[in-house]
């Protein structure tokens, strides 16, 4: 048993884990609505209902973006930063180097800056300063409407589906990352795991809808 196992950097990612399953479930579901809502209302198969499901998806989908990319301030987290902040201090063996490589690459990191583990830091903070905006719009959702009411606040525009999909994707790379090239464990592959669509999916069509879009257009 490789000695990272149990450990809390591997407890972190599999919270982790759990986070991006719940929010590929978030998507999926607000995914479904969106694509589908003119024939939902054309069928008349209780719109509100649909319309509500639709916004607690979106809230949902808010607070598990901000729980993947947030900062430990006096407390561990089941965060990327969280996971990192063990292969910063723990300088663990790396078992995978081409995984490890694929990712850096892949997210345009930094090739032969020093330590392996400093170009994936540098990776990370290249994704999430690319998407700061969008992070920060989240964040500010989240703060003053979802986890607050504030007075006066009227936040007209959040980020689109594509950026959602795009952060959940880093998140589930950064996961299966960490499992395969520290921890040696096969990861749990989160992009397959659509249980929550495929219901969703068929209650649609229970309810007479037809040609039912499975994707934003």
């Amino acid at each position: 048993m490789h000695k990272l196992i149990d450990t809390p950097m591997d407890q972190k990612n599999i919270g982790l884990a759990k986070i991006l399953y719940g929010l590929r479930q978030d998507l999926d579901i607000y995914c479904l609505i969106s694509a589908n809502v003119k024939k939902i209302k054309e069928r008349g198969i209780g719109k509100s209902f649909f319309g509500h499901l639709q916004l607690l998806a979106f809230r949902s989908i808010t607070l598990n973006i901000c729980k993947i990319f947030e900062e430990e301030k006096g407390y561990e987290l089941n965060s990327i930063p969280g996971v990192c902040h063990h292969l910063i201090t723990e300088t663990p063996t790396i078992l995978n180097d081409a995984k490890l490589r694929d990712f850096i690459q892949k997210y345009h990191g930094p090739s032969d800056f020093g330590s392996p583990i400093s170009e994936l830091q540098l990776t990370i903070d290249g994704f999430r300063d690319k998407f700061k905006v969008e992070l920060d719009r989240f964040k500010e959702f989240r703060d003053k409407y979802i986890a607050h009411s504030e007075y006066g606040i009227a936040i007209e525009t959040l980020p689109s589906y594509d950026v959602m999909e795009n952060l959940f994707f880093f998140g589930a790379d950064f996961y299966d990352l960490i499992s395969a090239a520290f921890v040696a464990v096969g990861p749990c592959d989160l992009r397959t795991e659509r249980k929550v669509k495929i219901g969703l999916k068929r209650l649609l069509q229970e309810h007479g809808l037809e040609a039912i879009k499975t994707n934003m257009e």
